[in-house]
Formats: structure tokens, sequence, C-alpha cells
């Protein structure tokens, strides 16, 4: 398994040759559901780079509308929404730091665990 190509080195430099607007993809996969772009835009859906930010992109989605759905719980639920939407949009200003970078991120906590994009 040392060999697969898919193997992205956390935090480290993307080091193959991206197609032309994989940058601007994975900065998008980080706004909302911007990240539709690039999953379905050829051929920057291929690229591994793109695919990498596109899936953080997915998860903070998912996590976001989670705590959105708890927020209807009083009190508690306001303050999970609220610790939950600051830590998203940490972790999503840090994801576009790293996709200008051209640089593989990670969601801390969430992101080493669920793959939805292989």
């Amino acid at each position: 398994m040392a060999d697969n190509q898919n193997t992205q080195p956390q935090g480290g430099p993307y080091t193959e040759q991206l197609p032309s607007n994989a940058k601007l993809f994975s900065i998008l996969a980080y706004i909302g559901l911007l990240w539709l772009l690039g999953l379905l835009i050829s051929p920057e859906k291929t690229s591994p780079f793109v695919r990498s930010h596109v899936n953080n992109g997915i998860l903070l989605s998912i996590v976001c509308g989670i705590a959105t759905a708890i927020c209807w719980i009083p009190v508690v639920g306001w303050i999970i929404e609220g610790v939950v939407g600051v830590a998203c949009c940490v972790f999503a200003i840090m994801g576009i730091i790293a996709a200008a970078k051209t640089q593989y991120y990670t969601i801390p906590l969430i992101g080493s665990k669920f793959k939805i994009l292989k």
C-alpha cells in the first residue's frame, strides 16, 4: 500500500502538476455548497488534490448541517451550534489558506476518520 498514488501527506505540499483551475476549485470547496463545482467539473474532478479539498468541504457542510439541526434545542443547542459554527469557520479558513498554498489539509478531529471521496 506504500505505492498507492492517492496517499496524501498531512499538510504537505502537492508536488504533481495541477489542472488549470484546480487551486480555484479547491478554495471554493470550503464555501458552502460550492464544493459541488470541484466534484462535477472536468478535469479537476479527477485531481487527488481537488478531491481531498472537496472531501473536506463535504465534511464541513455535514457538520454545519448537524449543528444547525441541533440549534432547535433551547440553550444547550444554541451553545453547541455556536461552538461548532465557529470551529467550522476556522477550519474552512485554514483549508482555504492551505489550498491557496497548494498544500493538503486535513480537518482536525473528523478529517482523518471520514473519507467520503476516495
